[in-house]
């Protein structure tokens, strides 16, 4: 459909600025972290991600997101079928299952999968009849999410499964949870969490959880990454060592630099400066879609920007977190600027919807 006129002056062009310019800072963080070795290079496939993010984002515009969320259970069985054929049929690559293989591209079905939840969850509440939501309101959406978490989780992709936790509880809350109910789900997901630790998780999960605590454990294994990168961090002073003059990042040491750890790389070549910089602007980025979930014309649009600053604001805190070695280490890309396709799209997709609900809160 086509837009509107009016609708254009509600585009919220300081958050696709803010969100663009994080992405930049990305590509630039890579090309510096990749400038030898095998995945020299990479920053171009980034650029060429972000192009496609920012289609995606204007594709997203010209639907009304009360019609996408009409058709939310069609999107959520559709991520939910790739994930199933991921797990079954995908390729194993580097000892996982989480990738959808179309020629030369690579499509990872969770971060789709995170938009189509946002949708589904925003439906589902918005026809809640009760302005107080018990038990019973509740166990529906949140099965649909625990399944779909539990396919991610299979992959194994514990890191992207854990997003749609902090999706649900919010977009909950503020369709009215109780809060006797979200001690009930809390009491069950720790027994969830138990039987988990006992049953599910694989070996090296577990090791990751104890280098955590004391990375001294194993060095030179599952602590080297969180040891390596709390010295790239703390290395980067208060400006920095400058561009591509950072020690850990240039020299090999610190792992995973251009996608899980790209922050360390920030860290140790801006320094505090460039930190403190990186921050400001995701902090203005949800300040942004919180700030249209409350001007929202209707609870659609409420619940599913606040369902994309819950996933965002849970990917930045907690990579953040574990670069600095507070948090165990897990795969969970830091959005808008760790290196990754996939990471890109959804993010650029999410910030859509955002936009999507601010533009039309005055059209009819």
């Amino acid at each position: 459909m086509a837009i509107d006129r009016r609708m254009l002056t509600g585009v919220d062009w300081p958050l696709i600025g803010a969100s663009l310019v994080l992405a930049v800072i990305g590509v630039a963080m890579i090309a510096s972290a990749t400038q030898t070795g095998r995945f020299a290079g990479v920053h171009v496939k980034q650029l060429i991600a972000i192009g496609l993010g920012l289609v995606a984002l204007a594709g997203s515009l010209f639907v009304d997101y009360r019609r996408l969320a009409d058709r939310a259970p069609v999107f959520f069985l559709a991520a939910s079928a790739m994930l199933a054929y991921v797990l079954l049929l995908g390729p194993r690559i580097a000892s996982t299952r989480r990738w959808l293989v179309l020629g030369p591209l690579q499509l990872q079905p969770s971060e789709l999968a995170k938009v189509a939840a946002a949708l589904l969850l925003a439906k589902v509440f918005s026809e809640a009849r009760r302005e107080s939501l018990g038990l019973s309101e509740i166990l529906g959406p949140g099965a649909a999410i625990l399944g779909l978490a539990s396919l991610i989780a299979a992959g194994p992709d514990l890191g992207t499964a854990a997003c749609l936790v902090p999706m649900f509880i919010s977009v909950a809350f503020l369709a009215g949870m109780r809060i006797r109910t979200f001690f009930v789900l809390a009491l069950a997901l720790a027994v969830v969490g138990g039987l988990g630790w006992r049953f599910a998780l694989r070996e090296y999960q577990k090791t990751r959880v104890y280098s955590f605590l004391d990375p001294s454990l194993d060095p030179r294994g599952a602590g080297y990454q969180s040891i390596q990168s709390q010295i790239a961090v703390g290395s980067g002073g208060f400006s920095g060592k400058g561009y591509a003059q950072g020690t850990q990042s240039q020299l090999g040491y610190l792992p995973a630099r251009h996608t899980d750890f790209i922050f360390s790389v920030l860290a140790e070549e801006m320094g505090f400066l460039g930190v403190l910089a990186a921050l400001a602007l995701y902090l203005f980025v949800l300040w942004r879609c919180l700030e249209t979930a409350q001007l929202a014309r209707d609870r659609i649009g409420a619940f599913l920007a606040t369902g994309v600053a819950a996933t965002l604001a849970f990917q930045v805190v907690y990579n953040v977190a574990m670069v600095a070695g507070l948090v165990p280490v897990k795969g969970l890309p830091l959005p808008f600027m760790s290196y990754g396709g996939s990471s890109m799209l959804a993010s650029f997709l999410g910030v859509g919807l955002v936009v999507n609900v601010r533009m039309r809160r005055f059209v009819n």
